[in-house]
Parts: structure tokens; C-alpha cells; sequence
């Protein structure tokens, strides 16, 4: 396809459609104009444009309207708690007991104030989804920010009414509810088939590798609100695609038909994955998307090992990005460790007649041992043995070579929904992973860790690539990132990245959403066989 040279039109977005307005001194050849086809009729445009707005208010409305509500719960519930509760009253008397109408008027007229913290720490932006965990940290942040500032304002107005211990109770409370009617408000949106953020169209610059990425992740993690378009691009890798979730996509065209495709299919994002344009052509693309009123956004080369923690560094004026080296250590390790010991140590002793009652229905329904062990590949590629409780056939191992030829698996992850080898007990205590639970010990011997990578067999060590490796750097877990994220259905590949992502984004926080979301995943049994 041969490529026509960029011309330098500038786009303005107008309330009625689009116009177009040339930059002198960049127009070689009349011809190269591109013409911008503009909307059907002015009412067209102006409907889709009302449209999008009322989505957009609807959205901030309901989520407005949420912690409006968990707010005004909290100050009743706290004076409740505080003034009223017998319990509380007998622990810890409060001085005096001022007037609910006096209390509830000063929280009414500090509400805002607290609406505006939420809106600080992005709690109304509509165009980024952030995870019901996720948001955790931001509602802390945003009630704590909130009772610092209603204690100077009790401090500057002589309020003194104000007692600290409503204070408290304000603030686990207006942390709780806000949380809850948050979740509240995501699930019954999902249920009827509602977006918790704006659903915007994206068109995708690159059909190669990385472009039907893009498009097959905005197509299974529907949440995020993107829904992929099609693809531009001036020598494509992929005319068309095999993949069940992308069949309806096409390459629409060239990167000069960029502008005809925005107005075509509302395009409100357009995401450059990796093409055959030259730098500067992309550079031009991505300024004149963002004239035009679209967000850009590029996928980096290299995505895979882009963290927030790379270090920029320049060379006149060219910069340099330092990736760091995928593993967790000092004060992170320690806090890691503890973590990993004390938390251990509950959960065996809360699973203790579970592992009992497994033991006895093993030995039960198969012949051969109720502990299943085997060889892994450790920290720094240590080898220690793994324990499990045995779900298959006595000499599964032997038959493991001949069903992956037969299935024709990925010999690196072979796993099969319908394995002739798991036994009766075998299919239960895998779907809830059950048979997981011996390696609780291998935690406590230090050869494991809560999260983390899957630990590797020899056999798949032998096999990794040189970026695989890089998983070896910490100490595999029982559960981890790939866990939550599909289980067997994640391909390879994919899991590898999930553990490199997680090594190099470690936090006490990190892990505790992982466990919470194992438990989540566990109980549904998505993924597992």
C-alpha cells in the first residue's frame, strides 16, 4: 500500500460537527488535503454529543448520589454510637451530649468538603476504571484528608461539642459505608448490563502482535469500559482474526484514515500499538488526534518490563529509561516474610479439620499415598520438594508425556479440563483447590511464599526462555497474580508476565488484594481443573 505524505490540517471540534483549518507553511500539494467528512446534519451531532454528556452526568450522579448517602449514614451512626450506645456509654462516657440537629447541620455544611476529596483522589473519573479494591486506598486517603480538616474547622470555630470519639466513629463508618455502597452500586450496574465507567470506542493504529493484544484484552475485560473499533494500519500482519472475541474485527484502512474512521465509529480513544510508520509519522498521528478532540495513547516498546518504578535518566535530551531488576528485597522482603509466617500459621490452623477430613476421603477413594510430592524449581533455581494432596491416579507422572501428545498441550503448562487421571475426590478438591493446602508447610520450611510465581518444574525450567527466568528471582507462592486472573485458562506466556508484573509492583497491599481475590476465585472455581 503506498503511503501518502501527512499534511498539516488542523481539526477543530465544533458543538455541530467538525471543520478543518490548514497550517500554513506545511501544505506541499493540494491534493494531499485530507477532507474530514463531516457529520450527517447539525441535529445528529448534537444528539450524540447530548448523549455522551448524559451518560457522563448520569454516571457522576449515581456515584455522587452513593456517598452522599454512606456520608449522611456515618454522621447518624456515629452520633448513635457515640451519645446513645449503651455499651459506649458505659466504657467511655462522653462529657457532654450535644444536640443531634446541632451535630448533623455542622456534618451537612462540611459535606462538600468531603464530595471535593473524592474528587481529588479520583473517585468521579468516569474515564478510568479503578478496581473495587483498588479504590480502598483512595477512600482512606480521602476520609482521612476530611477529619484533618474538620478538626480545624471545630478548631477554628470553637466547636468544641465536636467530640474525638464521634470523630472516630465518623471515620471507620464513613470508610465502611462508602466502600459498600460503592461495591452496591458497581454490582447492580453489572447486573443490568451497565458500564461503571464511560464506555468509549477505541481504534487501534498496528494489526500485528501487539494491536490484536490490545484489542482481545479490551475484549475480555469488558469493565474497563473500551470497546475496540477495528484497526488501521498501512501493512498489517492480520487481515483478519481466528480468535473467537476479535472475528468481527477488520482492518479498516490506512493511518490516513485516521480522521474518516473517528467521525465513522465516534472513535474517542486511539491507541498506536507497534507499526511499520516511521517515528516522525506516528509523532504527526498522535498530535492531530489530540487536535481533533481524541485521546492518544501509545503502547510502549518493551510494555512488558515497564513499571512505575523505572528510573529516567537523558542523554541530550534523549531519554533513557533503567528497568530494574525483577526482584523484592530489603525492607520489602522482611515485611514479606513476616507476612508470609504469621498469616501461615492462622490459616493452618483455621484449615486444620479441612486437611483431615481431605486426608481420610483420599485414602478412602484411591489406592496409593494421601500426600502427593514432587520436585520444583525454587528461589535462584533451587530445587525443594512441593507437596500436594494427591488428586490423580497412582503413575499420573507416566502418563502425562503420552495425553500431551495425544491433546496436543503446551508441554510447558499441560493441563486438561477433562484429565482421565484425576480421580473422584480428585475433581472436588481441585475445583476449590483444596489439594493446595499441604503447601501451607512449604511456606513455613521457607522454600514458598504466600504469593508469588507458580513454582516450575525442572522439566519447564529446561524450556524457559531467558525473560522467563526472571521469576526465579523470588520465591514462588501458593497463589499469585496468574491465580486471579484465569487460573488454567491464562495461557504461558501471559502467566509469566502476570508474575513479572507482580515481583516488580510488590506492596503488603498488593498481596492482601491478591488473597482476597484467591478466596473470591476459589469459591467460583473459574479456571480451575
Amino acid at each position: 500500500m503506498n503511503k501518502r505524505r501527512r499534511t498539516g490540517t488542523l481539526y477543530k471540534k465544533l458543538n455541530t460537527g467538525y471543520t478543518q483549518e490548514a497550517l500554513p507553511g506545511l501544505m506541499d500539494r493540494k491534493d494531499d488535503l485530507l477532507t474530514l467528512v463531516s457529520y450527517e446534519s447539525k441535529g445528529e451531532a448534537a444528539d450524540k454529543v447530548a448523549h455522551s454528556r448524559l451518560n457522563a452526568f448520569a454516571l457522576i450522579s449515581l456515584r455522587v448520589t452513593v456517598d452522599m448517602i454512606a456520608y449522611l449514614g456515618a454522621a447518624w451512626l456515629s452520633y448513635y454510637m457515640r451519645y446513645s450506645f449503651s455499651i459506649t456509654l458505659g466504657v467511655v462516657p462522653p462529657e457532654s451530649v450535644p444536640t443531634f440537629k446541632s451535630l448533623f447541620v455542622l456534618m451537612l455544611f462540611c459535606m462538600p468538603i468531603f464530595l471535593l476529596y473524592m474528587k481529588a483522589f479520583g473517585m468521579y473519573d468516569i474515564k478510568r476504571y479503578v478496581g473495587i479494591l483498588d479504590s480502598i486506598p483512595r477512600i482512606l486517603v480521602a476520609a482521612n484528608s476530611f477529619i484533618l480538616t474538620l478538626l480545624l474547622v471545630v478548631f477554628l470555630l470553637k466547636l468544641y461539642y465536636v467530640s474525638r470519639g464521634y470523630m472516630v466513629f465518623f471515620w471507620a463508618f464513613v470508610l465502611v459505608f462508602t466502600f459498600f455502597c460503592r461495591t452496591v452500586l458497581k454490582t447492580l450496574l453489572n447486573v443490568r448490563g451497565n458500564h461503571y465507567v464511560l464506555e468509549r470506542n477505541a481504534l487501534i493504529i498496528g494489526a500485528g502482535n501487539v494491536g490484536k493484544l490490545v484489542a482481545s484484552k479490551m475484549r475480555k475485560h469488558k469493565h474497563f469500559g473500551m470497546n475496540p473499533v477495528g484497526f488501521l494500519d498501512n501493512d498489517p500482519l492480520y487481515e483478519r482474526f481466528e480468535e473467537e472475541e476479535l472475528r468481527d474485527l477488520r482492518v479498516l484502512g490506512g493511518s490516513d484514515d485516521v480522521y474518516e474512521m473517528i467521525r465513522k465509529y465516534e472513535v474517542d480513544e486511539v491507541i498506536i500499538a507497534f507499526t511499520g510508520d516511521t517515528h516522525g509519522d506516528l509523532l504527526d498521528l498522535s498530535v492531530q488526534c489530540n487536535k481533533a478532540g481524541v485521546e492518544c495513547s501509545v503502547v510502549p516498546r518493551l510494555f512488558e518490563a515497564i513499571t512505575d518504578e523505572i528510573t529516567v535518566n537523558e542523554i541530550g535530551g534523549v531519554p533513557l529509561l533503567r528497568l530494574p531488576k525483577v526482584e523484592i528485597k530489603g525492607v520489602s522482603h522482611i515485611l514479606k516474610t513476616i507476612e508470609d509466617y504469621v498469616l501461615t500459621s492462622v490459616i493452618l490452623l483455621l484449615l486444620s479439620p479441612v486437611m483431615i477430613i481431605t486426608a481420610i476421603a483420599i485414602k478412602l477413594d484411591s489406592k496409593g499415598p494421601v500426600i502427593f510430592s514432587q520436585v520444583r524449581v525454587g528461589k535462584d533455581g533451587k530445587h525443594f520438594k512441593f507437596y500436594k494432596f494427591r488428586s490423580m491416579v497412582q503413575g499420573a507422572d507416566a502418563m502425562k508425556a503420552e495425553l500431551a501428545r495425544e491433546r496436543d498441550c503446551d508441554w510447558l503448562y499441560f493441563k486438561l479440563k477433562d484429565d482421565p487421571r484425576v480421580t473422584r475426590v480428585g475433581k472436588f478438591i481441585r475445583k476449590f483447590s483444596i489439594d493446595e493446602l499441604p503447601q501451607f508447610f512449604c511456606v513455613l520450611a521457607g522454600s514458598m511464599s504466600l504469593v508469588g510465581p507458580r513454582p516450575a518444574l525442572p522439566s519447564e525450567v529446561v524450556e524457559f526462555k531467558e525473560w522467563h527466568k526472571l521469576r526465579l528471582n523470588v520465591r514462588p507462592g501458593i497463589t499469585g497474580q496468574w491465580q486471579v486472573s484465569g487460573r488454567s485458562d491464562i495461557p504461558y506466556d501471559e502467566m509469566v508476565k502476570l508474575d513479572l508484573y507482580y515481583v516488580e509492583n510488590w506492596s503488603l497491599w498488593q498481596d492482601a488484594k491478591i488473597l482476597i481475590k484467591t478466596v473470591i476465585v476459589v469459591l467460583n472455581s473459574k479456571g480451575a481443573y
